[in-house]
């Protein structure tokens, strides 16, 4: 590894980082990995930066939420959602064609030391007529403005309250997924990509709904995770299965590291 320092700056960086992020190691490409913390800039989904850390960040435990990463965006969602973090954060959801498309830190909380939980209020359950809602001929269930809460392929959960009759075609308690949506109908599958669920409509019943799977995300935050050295670090902040997930290598080992100018992941202050 070439061209470093113990400056905490673009031009003292690791030359040599670019190349573990598949870039060209060059001058331009490790002062664009400098202090890297926009997702998907060199790693679909994934950021991925460069920070120079010093001992006093090393101990870092006082953490805060920085960012949330959206593993399920949802289905069903008419309204922003209401968000429940474990200790003192707090935020809220952002819901845009039913699904979660931001979760937003209103509060980034404080003395965090692992992960915390992180839980999205599931959609509301969307009511219909079994007898007035259901066409025979179509296959379809009318749902006000039904394509701004679910999208194709979307999955959903078919319930019939207590003492009415499920539609023809359908069962109570199961999930389906829409085949098709419209300013104004739905219609079901038992599987992405299946046929429209041949529908036979009810009685006369307004305790039939659909709802909309519930999202899911997860918090990343700043300070809690510790640097193995203080020196030159490559952190990941993984995505998919591994999101929220932090990976720090260490790319060269000091034994200080002044001009501290990241304060953004790895707080000392």
């Amino acid at each position: 590894m070439s061209n470093w320092g113990n400056i905490d700056n673009a031009a003292n960086s690791v030359l040599g980082a670019a190349a573990q992020v598949n870039l060209t190691p060059n001058t331009a490409n490790q002062t664009n990995l400098f202090g890297n913390v926009t997702a998907g800039a060199f790693i679909a989904g994934a950021t991925v930066g460069q920070f120079g850390v010093d001992a006093t960040e090393m101990v870092v435990s006082n953490g805060s939420i920085v960012s949330y990463t959206i593993t399920n965006a949802g289905s069903g969602y008419s309204t922003d959602a209401v968000v429940t973090v474990s200790g003192n954060a707090t935020s809220n959801a952002t819901a845009t064609t039913g699904r979660i498309s931001a979760v937003n830190v209103n509060s980034a909380g404080s003395g965090y030391t692992t992960i915390p939980s992180v839980t999205i209020a599931a959609p509301a359950a969307i009511t219909f007529n079994a007898l007035t809602a259901v066409s025979n001929t179509n296959d379809t269930i009318t749902i006000s403005t039904a394509n701004s809460k679910f999208l194709v392929n979307d999955k959903v959960l078919y319930s019939v309250a207590a003492g009415n009759t499920a539609i023809g075609g359908l069962a109570n308690g199961t999930f389906y997924f829409i085949q098709a949506a419209n300013t104004t109908t739905v219609k079901l599958a038992t599987a992405v990509g299946a046929a429209a669920i041949d529908l036979t409509a009810s009685v006369s019943e307004t305790g039939h709904s659909l709802t909309g799977e519930t999202a899911t995300a997860v918090a990343a935050l700043s300070g809690a995770r510790q640097a193995a050295h203080a020196g030159w670090v490559l952190r990941t902040v993984g995505t998919g299965g591994r999101a929220g997930r932090v990976q720090e290598e260490t790319l060269v080992a000091m034994g200080s590291m002044s001009g501290d100018a990241e304060d953004t992941i790895m707080k000392d202050a």
